[in-house]
């Protein structure tokens, strides 16, 4: 889905449409400088994805992740032709704990918002929302936002535990959750493999049909998004 921007003539006059509507006096310059740069986040995070995809489940989450990335800088591409304009913008804007304690909850584990990076940076350019810096999400209220996810919610009766903490019903952008869910995945399939392999080997996990299935609605709604999310843009110039 993503040929139609494999066209550096194509995605020059897209990128001028876009950053002309913007009110850009260097329209022209930066629609040519970014063509190419477009194009590759796209091609990359379509490899990342595309390598997902025939990869085994243990090393999806990294691969995932770091095709998410690709496709949000191209997204950035479109509405922010100066991106990145500067190093603080290419951390990952949020943390984890690499150590996990003993008695683990997966459901119960959290990231944190960081001041600068990605996160933050296309949150709110894409999605107009800003996060607090130090403001944490679990991952069970990452999970509720997953709509494919709500009958397995209802299968293990989760929902009272959720409804007893009203801190993690909050609702934020899906993309956001996406992100955040694969982040800490990623960082749990580098640096906590002892704890990653007894999730998937030993089956006696409750967060192990919520990983899965996460994995795969990620792997085939993520990359749909964004690409609309890029139609879009292009249909609002129309």
């Amino acid at each position: 889905m993503w040929e139609v921007f494999y066209s550096s003539n194509f995605v020059h006059e897209f990128l001028l449409e876009r950053y002309k509507q913007e009110g850009r006096e260097d329209a022209e310059k930066k629609s040519y400088n970014n063509c190419y740069p477009f194009m590759y986040y796209l091609q990359h995070g379509k490899k990342f994805y595309d390598t997902a995809h025939e990869a085994p489940l243990a090393i999806k989450p990294v691969l995932l992740f770091y095709g998410n990335v690709q496709l949000l800088k191209a997204c950035l591409l479109t509405i922010h032709p100066d991106y990145p304009e500067s190093s603080s913008v290419l951390a990952h804007g949020v943390s984890t704990r690499k150590r996990k304690k003993q008695n683990y909850d997966f459901f119960k584990d959290e990231v944190k918002i960081q001041k600068h990076g990605l996160f933050t940076y296309f949150s709110e350019k894409m999605f107009h929302v800003k996060h607090v810096y130090g403001e944490k999400f679990s991952m069970g209220q990452l999970l509720r936002q997953i709509e494919e996810l709500s009958p397995l919610f209802d299968l293990y009766l989760f929902d009272l535990y959720f409804k007893q903490r009203n801190e993690q019903n909050k609702h934020i952008h899906e993309i956001v959750a996406h992100y955040l869910l694969l982040y800490n995945l990623s960082m749990i399939c580098r640096y906590e493999t002892e704890w990653w392999y007894d999730l998937l080997h030993s089956y006696s996990n409750d967060a192990y049909p919520f990983i899965v299935q996460f994995l795969d609605v990620t792997e085939r709604k993520v990359p749909r998004y964004l690409y609309h999310y890029l139609l879009h843009s292009k249909k609002d110039q129309d």
